[in-house]
């Protein structure tokens, strides 16, 4: 498989995820789905990661469209992820743990994904 196949392979599989997390996660099958995508980004990723600076500069174009995809899809999954986390918030909110300081003021509070908020 040449470079620029790879690279357009890998814009695919962007769009196709884009697709996917402007839907959310609704329909049965979409996050099997945005898995598979994820690994085959990954393995084509690994691939291009092996090759020289100077052999992707002709594919300038080309990269610079992944990278502003890849950017709004970073963005659509963040949200997705805190819709989805305040509705299971409100749902268990025993799952939740919140630490205040002694003025009282909240510090932090753990999440389902194990990220602070």
């Amino acid at each position: 498989m040449t470079t620029e196949t790879e690279l357009v392979n890998l814009l695919e599989l962007l769009e196709k995820e884009n697709r996917l997390l402007k839907k959310g996660i609704a329909e049965p099958g979409t996050a099997d789905e945005l898995f598979k995508i994820s690994e085959e980004k990954r393995k084509l990723l690994s691939k291009l990661a092996r090759l020289e600076a100077g052999e992707l500069q002709p594919f300038r174009d080309l990269i610079e469209k992944i990278e502003k995809l890849n950017e709004r899809n970073t963005i659509l999954l963040l949200n997705n992820m805190d819709i989805l986390e305040e509705t299971v918030k409100s749902l268990l909110p025993e799952e939740y743990a919140s630490t205040y300081s002694r003025n009282g003021e909240l510090t932090k509070t753990r999440s389902i994904f194990g990220k602070k908020v």
